[in-house]
């Protein structure tokens, strides 16, 4: 094989290598950890994407939200003389916001949604035994205890590329947790109800998928060629 068939298929191997990153891209992950008691607003920074001057092309934006919750205490007390009965949920519900990105996908919708680490029981209540108003008593059978067990909820979506730019540079910027406690019991008349509020954990990830940009890639397969060449003499 003469010296020119082998540059040539050197060549050809360096843009089929580029060709193949190009396709899967590289990343880019930042996870930011959060977490407190119920009701609380944290803001998160994340770095932007820095393109290098334009030698970088961004293709996708992911963000992603794991939310927990664990322990806190929900008492029903029946109060009324008949029985009561029904569903009562509780844990936390969560939601991401931002004032410096939007938070939203290729349909201009929220990239993602409500998110509800909640328990959900039915439960059944004789009517009041005796014990006075608002004390509060778990004490079966015209009352209840639950002690909270964790809980866990999760979503994920991709930024549409509208919105790229407000994510490009050398900056940073900030999206806000925004945590809640949450109990119902479907608001059935006479049952008083108490809270213990527990405690919410979890993460908000941004990953960057990205590629040099054309030019980049054929200078580099080009400066390849000339180690080649300069080997070769």
């Amino acid at each position: 094989m003469g010296f020119r068939t082998i540059m040539a298929s050197l060549v050809a191997g360096l843009f089929l290598v580029g060709a193949s990153g190009a396709a899967q891209g590289a990343t880019i992950t930042q996870i930011v950890n959060y977490g407190g008691v119920p009701n609380y607003s944290q803001p998160l920074t994340f770095n932007q994407f820095d393109d290098l001057g334009g030698t970088l092309t961004l293709l996708g934006i992911e963000v992603l939200v794991d939310f927990n919750s664990d322990g806190g205490r929900l008492v029903l007390d029946n109060d009324a003389e008949g029985a009561a009965a029904g569903t009562f949920e509780f844990g936390a519900k969560a939601a991401v916001s931002s004032l410096d990105v939007p938070l939203l996908d290729a349909a201009s919708l929220a990239v993602v949604g409500g998110l509800a680490a909640v328990h959900s029981q039915a439960f059944a209540l004789d009517g009041n035994v005796g014990d006075g108003a608002n004390d509060y008593d778990p004490s079966a059978p015209d009352g209840l205890a639950y002690d909270g067990v964790p809980e866990t909820d999760s979503d994920s979506g991709f930024i549409g590329a509208a919105y790229f730019a407000s994510y490009t540079g050398t900056g940073t910027y900030n999206i806000t947790l925004d945590a809640t406690q949450w109990q119902n019991f479907g608001g059935i008349g006479g049952i008083e109800w108490a809270v213990s509020p527990g405690t919410t954990s979890g993460t908000v990830t941004v990953v960057y998928t990205y590629v040099p940009e054309p030019a980049t890639l054929t200078l580099l397969a080009l400066g390849g060629l000339g180690l080649l060449i300069r080997r070769k003499r």
